[in-house]
């Protein structure tokens, strides 16, 4: 399958949009709102990683302060997504440099590895995990929710993510060449004892999905459990000690094709969160003007 088009450093009608725009699949994925029910999906599976979930675990404030975390990855993840090229490599410069300090040894045995192990959030193999689990879970979401996306238009935006990859440090040569390879890739590492919830992983699981909010909140964070669930391959449910038998799966069902009828009927606009319209009618704001700008100066030339 042909690779798409890929939006490359030094072409000056890329810049205008970033290293994305209206014409990426991309964008068409990542503005629905309804994507960022997969997140807890994305999180459980990355720390699923013995090394991964030490890393977050040791490193992070996932469990001191678990919004204010969530909210700067997800600002961090956005300015990356629909930001200019400045704006997306101060964002990729800002997460690199806090990945930078989490190095460290696993504390015990863990599925595939052994105590003491030496792990680095900069590590290739970890790096291409994340990676793996953001494409594999926003594809299932989009497909789930919003509708169907061509053979194509999948493959193009996996190939599109691998510039996001690279400004975070993920080198060309360890990324699989298709999605399908990258789909492989994840169902081995589902199916490996390169996986293991960990104690750590599983405290950290635990506050991903019940974090402290009050009371009152308590439906909606079973709501969002029922969900994280259901979307998680079997095995990764399994691993944590997740409860699932005939009832959850029909109210997972319910809920998924209730979100299914109606998700896709709502006008654009109010699929998406108010903060990803701002940043996207701000770029194709600046976009316009540099064109017209860019025009001005042409027609000059020429006269």
């Amino acid at each position: 399958m042909r690779e798409a088009r890929q939006v490359e450093p030094g072409r000056a009608e890329a810049g205008l949009h970033g290293y994305y725009g209206p014409e990426s699949v991309t964008w068409k994925v990542t503005r629905e709102a309804a994507i960022l029910l997969g997140g807890a999906r994305a999180v459980l599976l990355q720390i699923a990683h013995p090394l991964v979930a030490e890393g977050v675990y040791t490193h992070s404030s996932y469990l001191t302060d678990p919004a204010a975390r969530t909210l700067h990855t997800f600002m961090l993840g956005q300015i990356l997504t629909f930001g200019d090229r400045p704006e997306a490599h101060e964002a990729a410069r800002t997460i690199n440099r806090l990945h930078a300090g989490v190095f460290g040894h696993l504390p015990q045995d863990a599925g595939a590895y052994r105590r003491g192990t030496f792990y680095r959030a900069r590590d290739q193999e970890l790096l291409l995990w994340v990676h793996a689990t953001l494409v594999d879970t926003a594809l299932l979401l989009y497909t789930s929710l919003i509708g169907p996306l061509t053979a194509d238009e999948q493959e193009r935006y996996y190939q599109e993510s691998k510039a996001q990859a690279r400004l975070l440090g993920l080198q060309p040569r360890y990324m699989p060449a298709s999605l399908a390879e990258l789909q492989h890739y994840v169902e081995e590492m589902v199916q490996s004892d390169q996986l293991a919830a960990t104690p750590q992983a599983r405290r950290l699981a635990h506050t991903v999905l019940f974090p402290p909010l009050p009371t009152v909140f308590r439906p909606v964070l079973h709501f969002h459990f029922l969900i994280t669930c259901g979307l998680l391959p079997e095995r990764v449910r399994s691993l944590y000690g997740y409860p699932w038998g005939p009832w959850h799966q029909q109210a997972f069902d319910l809920v998924m094709q209730g979100l299914r009828s109606t998700l896709p009927h709502l006008p654009l606009r109010l699929r998406t969160l108010p903060v990803t319209q701002h940043i996207i009618e701000r770029r194709l704001s600046s976009a316009r003007l540099q064109a017209y700008a860019r025009s001005i100066r042409e027609a000059r030339a020429s006269a």
